[in-house]
């Protein structure tokens, strides 16, 4: 029995492109000498598949760097440190008119042993950034709070949803004496808010699916 385990290797003089090519073709040259024809067309196939999920998921566009929350008065307020690197494709799209829809999610749960977790609060806040070619800037749009600021660059408008300061969370009374509660949060492309085509975008092409993991913190009353 022959095991076949692929080796990445990062190359910072060569795109993911060339990367991953490589890579490919060290894992073909080994199957041609161990494996049939029928088996190495199928490691094949699985291997590309687990190299595409690698190389779309190394990239880490939207990363939480911190989170905490701090009570003050009777209301629990936000803050938190995101990192945000668009991939060259959606800064393109955005550049060219494209209105890029992201969304930050909020949820908090009360830990129960017995049963399970009771939903307290879900937040959804969205955004959408576009860029105004007769004005040569980029708009960030709150469609929370129907604010809208405008920068002079998308850069300028990615940094400054970097920082999240004192966002109201929930209120205090909102949570039980002594119990403790779970929060989660994440941030990323509003997925339900791309048009159709994105949405079904081929597996094999661009990814438009990109948001950050899962970020958990413990709450306590």
């Amino acid at each position: 029995m022959v095991f076949i385990t692929p080796v990445w290797k990062k190359n910072i003089n060569s795109d993911s492109n060339d990367a991953e090519y490589l890579q490919l073709n060290e894992v073909t040259l080994l199957m041609r000498k161990t494996l049939g024809p029928f088996k190495r067309i199928s490691y094949l196939f699985l291997m590309f598949l687990l190299l595409r999920f690698s190389v779309a998921h190394a990239e880490n566009e939207f990363v939480i760097k911190s989170v905490n929350t701090q009570l003050n008065g009777t209301v629990y307020f936000l803050n938190a440190v995101f990192e945000i690197n668009l991939p060259d494709y959606i800064v393109s799209s955005v550049e060219q008119g494209l209105v890029l829809p992201l969304a930050m999610e909020i949820k908090i749960s009360r830990n129960r042993w017995f049963w399970f977790d009771d939903d307290v609060v879900t937040i959804r806040q969205q955004y959408r950034i576009q860029y105004h070619a007769l004005l040569d800037s980029v708009s960030l749009l709150n469609i929370n709070s129907g604010n809208r600021l405008y920068f002079s660059t998308l850069k300028d408008t990615l940094n400054q949803l970097t920082v999240l300061l004192n966002y109201p969370l929930l209120d205090n009374y909102s949570l039980s004496q002594g119990e403790y509660y779970q929060a989660r949060l994440s941030f990323g492309i509003d997925n339900t808010e791309l048009s159709i085509p994105l949405k079904s975008s081929s597996f094999w092409k661009n990814n438009w699916n990109i948001s950050s993991d899962w970020y958990e913190w413990n709450i306590t009353q």
